[in-house]
């Protein structure tokens, strides 16, 4: 029987003739019948590869002079086409790319709850094993104590897996089921139940999210965090509310009362945080950590759930402090927009920032707007919050947006947020766990297709237990997002960052790169004018650091 018979089709076994063999511009037709000796058939098998080899260099050649067209990113873009179906892969590749910022980042909800406990118990807190909730010890005889049938010392969890594992259930949303309760009051109730080790000083957690970022091929992080120190509150309290339009009054009366203190506060808080994440990760010595390289930058919060007095007093308070303090780039209003108060005092708290606006023009505004779904609120709730946080309160970035499509003329709105360049920031799992929204559900390709700037956010990547590569990785699988579309995004988070300083792009549609450094490459040494140009301009220098490791990306493929 000729040798070759085994290729055959199991089905063709009977055939008199073997398969063709099909080769380029040569075929050869074998019959058993035919088959000359071995010696023959060897002859004549070496013959006609010798006849197709020219054959086969040529396509040889013309794929790799093909390949060899692409432009660097065009190569970037076809293997991650290649690998799109397959998830590990994906991930390896994305994990990979640099990512430029993530602007959307919930300081106490981006640390993992593994890590949460850690600190309780070194902090020597208790838990309450009723809710799951760190709590301080009480004094008894003048020593810390845990009360024996309702608390636990947190360091219990380090010994007790069961204790251990319901925690971090707890805290984030890892085993969560919707039909045991809803997501959305999964996920804001973690936040109470960690909260006694999310407060000052907080060096801590900024190592954490630096180093993890850093990893991640992440330079930049603007995080929201409270700031004011509780000076805000504790004069809101004392000062009356005279009438929702007496705005400027109120402010003159916090200012009055010691409203500047809180800029103190937050410069003592900010400081003491960023030199205890230097020591942790050992910064300017030979064995620094990665998460050194990374820019760190704050949103001063505003918790929007709470009295006029409070929510005007904290909003004054982080204008001013950002106003102060150049780490500090913005203020955002935070805490779900369907609860009682942010949904009754909505407009009254876009006039309060559209107010403080207008008296600190220079600070930058980002605000929570339009997280909300279908059946959360009454209808006609929306669609509304987006374009009242753009038209009164002068924001510069919406996060979120989830609800814009709601908006009765949507058209026209995401067309005056391409033309006005007002970044969308979106968190696709925080989205998905909170509202249920996910896929074609969300109007991510929307605002790509209308030309809204989109960037990719954690949102709280502890809770969510994720993180930014997760993010990008859903945009790809969920959103069908193409390289192309992700790098966009990935400029977009350095570009509609609020760092100071001209934007290294003289378009930043087109990408087109401003003449100061239009003639120069990333991947080489920069001319005196680029260089001058770079290190007056902040947000240009992290551009050109997320140009360069673009370069260097984008050539191992």
């Amino acid at each position: 029987m000729p040798c070759w018979t085994k290729l055959r089709p199991p089905n063709r076994q009977s055939q008199k003739c073997t398969d063709r063999w099909k080769l380029p511009q040569l075929q050869l037709r074998l019959c058993e019948n035919q088959l000359e000796s071995s010696p023959m058939r060897l002859t004549r098998f070496l013959l006609v590869l010798a006849l197709a080899a020219p054959t086969f260099a040529q396509n040889t050649s013309s794929k790799t002079k093909s390949v060899s067209k692409l432009t660097p990113e065009q190569r970037t873009a076809k293997y991650m086409e290649s690998i799109r179906t397959q998830p590990p892969l994906l991930r390896g590749f994305l994990y990979a790319m640099p990512k430029g910022g993530d602007l959307h980042n919930h300081l106490s909800g981006s640390i993992y709850a593994e890590n949460h406990i850690a600190r309780a118990a070194n902090a020597g807190l208790c838990v309450n094993l009723a809710t799951l909730t760190f709590v301080p010890p009480k004094q008894v005889a003048g020593e810390p104590n845990c009360e024996d049938k309702t608390q636990r010392p947190a360091t219990d969890a380090l010994r007790d897996p069961g204790l251990y594992s319901q925690l971090i259930d707890a805290f984030s949303l890892r085993n969560h089921s919707p039909a045991r309760k809803p997501g959305e009051y999964q996920f804001f109730d973690t936040f109470l139940k960690f909260d006694a080790v999310t407060k000052p000083p907080f060096g801590a957690m900024l190592a954490e999210v630096a180093h993890r970022a850093a990893l991640q091929n992440e330079h930049y992080l603007e995080l929201i965090y409270s700031l004011d120190g509780g000076v805000a509150w504790a004069l809101a309290d004392k000062t009356p509310w005279h009438s929702d339009a007496d705005l400027a009054g109120y402010r003159q009366r916090l200012l009055d009362a010691g409203l500047t203190e809180s800029t103190k506060k937050a410069k003592a808080m900010i400081d003491e945080a960023e030199a205890a994440m230097h020591r942790e990760l050992k910064c300017g010595t030979p064995n620094a950590d990665v998460g050194c390289d990374v820019q760190l930058r704050y949103i001063a919060q505003i918790l929007r759930a709470f009295s006029k007095e409070r929510v005007f007093a904290q909003t004054a308070a982080g204008f001013e402090i950002a106003n102060s303090d150049k780490r500090v780039v913005g203020i955002n209003m935070v805490q779900p927009e369907d609860w009682l108060v942010p949904m009754r005092d909505y407009d009254l708290h876009m006039r309060m920032v559209g107010y403080l606006h207008n008296e600190y023009p220079k600070v930058n505004i980002t605000l929570h707007a339009g997280e909300l779904t279908f059946g959360q609120v009454p209808p006609e709730e929306l669609g509304r919050h987006v374009p009242r946080a753009i038209d009164t309160a002068h924001a510069q970035r919406i996060g979120h947006g989830t609800d814009v499509m709601y908006y009765l003329d949507a058209e026209n709105l995401l067309k005056e947020m391409a033309q006005k360049r007002i970044a969308v920031e979106v968190s696709l799992s925080s989205s998905d766990m909170i509202l249920g929204i996910r896929g074609p559900q969300h109007p991510f390709r929307h605002y790509l297709q209308a030309g809204v700037p989109v960037v990719i956010a954690t949102d709280d990547e502890g809770v969510s237990r994720s993180d930014i590569t997760q993010e990008y990785q859903r945009t790809a699988e969920e959103q069908s997002a193409t390289y192309a579309e992700l790098k966009r995004i990935s400029r977009n988070s350095a570009e509609y960052s609020f760092l100071p300083g001209q934007s290294l792009w003289a378009d930043a549609t087109s990408f087109k790169v401003n003449e100061q450094c239009a003639k120069e490459s990333p991947a080489k040494k920069t001319s005196q004018g680029c260089a001058d140009f770079l290190q007056a301009n902040e947000k240009a220098r992290e551009q050109w650091k997320l140009e360069q490791r673009f370069a260097v990306f984008e050539g191992k493929w």
